[in-house]
């Protein structure tokens, strides 16, 4: 199955100068031989063919729609809502938190363990791109799709390569009352180094840029975590930045158009949560195919690597997923618990997931301490926790 780089929000993790790795070949000389540029024509074919299956994966999961005349109006100079509350967290979960903002600003509220299960955004294992480690969960823009329909929404991912219908469109269904969520490298956004892939809600603009609600509050110089009212004063984004913010993460990550706006509509209710609850203990166990592993593999490959190579591979992007894991699992044995009440094989995964959760912990610690023996041990320990809470809850959902 193919898989995105998927790397979590507000991890620094690739240099501004790798963005184009995949993209350029790295001749120095041009060779004047037959049999080299054979070669070369099979690399460039191979680069062709490896990004025509990565624009399939963007175009079969994230189900996009291009943006066009008839979303664009004439929208007044400025504007700005005043019925979104402005939700934050310290941790790197700005997807969910992003996707809370919007349900709440049309009247379902949920709390963001729900809508990580909902989405499937913080259930599994993602490896990080080129580096040991992962991130606990899956990509998070099918969640999105994924999500809408248990709250009562559709969900609309609109996309164009001109950089004027793009502004004219956020323009556009933010004056006619519609938050509006963007995904955006925030290293870029804030004049940073590094790839940072990240989600904001955009809720006003004037003629200097756009306002937005930062869903992860992880520097206080910039914001706190934590809920604020409706109509809080946010912070501001130039339409210059906003727009070359949103060109770095489509270019890292190979999109197939250059800019993208997320809006939710009002649809029908989809009560049923058993296809969440299957898709969920798929992402736990995980799989080792052609290419990345996932889930429980993944993390069990990170103990490997760590047993293998040592402190050299123990990054600070490693430890963030190892202590992010600790906490998501710890939430969604609860959730498994408030979603489904009295389903006692459900209740067991939940046992599980705890289990899970005490053993990223551990991992954690002993890492920090550089007792690499006992990480990578009791990161063995987690992913056999998240594998049989994955079966488990497999079970149940057949």
């Amino acid at each position: 199955m193919m898989t995105t780089p998927l790397l979590p929000c507000g991890l620094r993790v690739v240099e501004v100068q790798a963005r184009m790795a995949q993209r350029r070949f790295p001749w120095k000389v041009v060779v004047a031989s037959a049999a080299v540029l054979l070669v070369v024509a099979g690399i460039g074919a191979y680069l062709v063919a490896m990004r025509g299956f990565v624009h399939a994966y963007y175009l079969a999961e994230y189900q996009p729609t291009p943006l066009t005349n008839a979303e664009l109006g004439e929208p007044p100079a400025r504007f700005r809502l005043t019925d979104v509350p402005w939700l934050s967290e310290p941790a790197p979960l700005c997807q969910s938190v992003s996707l809370r903002m919007l349900a709440a600003q049309q009247g379902r509220v949920e709390d963001r363990s729900t809508l990580d299960f909902l989405m499937g955004f913080t259930w599994g294992a993602s490896p990080i791109p080129r580096r040991s480690g992962f991130f606990p969960g899956q990509d998070p823009e099918p969640g999105f799709l994924r999500a809408a329909p248990h709250l009562g929404f559709t969900r609309r991912y609109l996309t164009t390569d001109s950089a004027e219908d793009f502004v004219k469109g956020l323009k556009t269904f933010l004056s006619k009352g519609r938050a509006v969520r963007v995904a955006l490298d925030r290293s870029m956004a804030l004049d940073e180094r590094g790839l940072t892939p990240h989600s904001v809600v955009l809720i006003g603009y004037d003629e200097n840029g756009f306002e937005y609600y930062e869903p992860t509050c992880d520097d206080v110089k910039r914001c706190q975590p934590g809920e604020q009212p409706e109509g809080s004063a946010g912070l501001t984004l130039s339409t210059e930045r906003l727009l070359l913010a949103e060109e770095s993460q489509s270019l890292a990550f190979q999109y197939p158009w250059k800019y993208q706006l997320l809006v939710l509509d009002k649809g029908p209710i989809v009560p049923s949560l058993e296809t969440a609850v299957q898709r969920n203990a798929r992402a736990l166990i995980g799989a080792k195919g052609q290419g990345p592993s996932s889930g429980s593999v993944a993390v069990g490959e990170t103990a490997k690597a760590i047993e293998q190579h040592g402190q050299d591979v123990v990054t600070p992007e490693l430890l963030r997923g190892v202590r992010l894991a600790a906490q998501v699992r710890r939430e969604g044995a609860a959730t498994l618990l408030a979603l489904f009440p009295g389903r006692a094989a459900l209740g067991q995964a939940s046992d599980l997931l705890r289990d899970a959760s005490s053993g990223y912990t551990a991992a954690s610690h002993a890492l920090e301490a550089k007792d690499l023996t006992e990480g990578a041990a009791a990161l063995r320990k987690a992913a056999k926790a998240d594998l049989e809470a994955g079966e488990a809850m497999l079970n149940v959902a057949h």
